[in-house]
């Protein structure tokens, strides 16, 4: 999975290429999936764990989790067990890419959701997904970083 940040002009071109799915949130997230990274710059992941096709609709979270290979394959089967804890319970559908950074071992997670995510983000189950996020990284001293992105058909010109 290939990811870069981009804004305005830059963002819509780049959005243009085939595959390239644009969100926006506090920045303009990008992603494409396949054997050709369609960016110039931005990062590489290795997916782990994925379900779903990721589309041009819906609301994703993105977490970069600073923890080790174990940690992060605890944390996986942890949110993976109990799918309800990563939003599985309030839409009817939940896309997600589970996988790490090669640079540095970190655990990466994208989900999707078909609608807003607003309603995990306000739910008990969310508490419990940052509670499993914490507690992976706990022994590092470092947080994690959860960033929400919305993706509307709009929005991949």
């Amino acid at each position: 999975m290939y990811m870069t940040f981009a804004s305005g002009s830059v963002a819509n071109q780049i959005s243009k290429k085939p595959g390239v799915i644009m969100a926006s949130g506090r920045e303009t997230i990008l992603l494409s999936e396949g054997e050709h990274n369609p960016f110039q710059s931005g990062k590489v992941f290795e997916i782990e764990e994925s379900s779903g096709q990721l589309s041009s609709r819906g609301s994703i979270l993105y977490a970069n989790v600073p923890v080790d290979s174990n940690a992060r394959k605890l944390l996986f089967h942890q949110l993976l067990k109990e799918k309800v804890h990563i939003g599985a319970g309030v839409n009817h559908s939940v896309n997600y890419r589970f996988g790490y950074d090669p640079d540095d071992e970190h655990a990466i997670l994208f989900i999707q959701f078909e609608g807003s995510a607003q309603p995990f983000l306000d739910s008990p189950d969310y508490a419990v997904f940052q509670e499993r996020l914490n507690e992976a990284i706990e022994h590092r001293g470092a947080g994690p970083i959860i960033k929400h992105y919305v993706v509307n058909e709009s929005d991949n010109l």
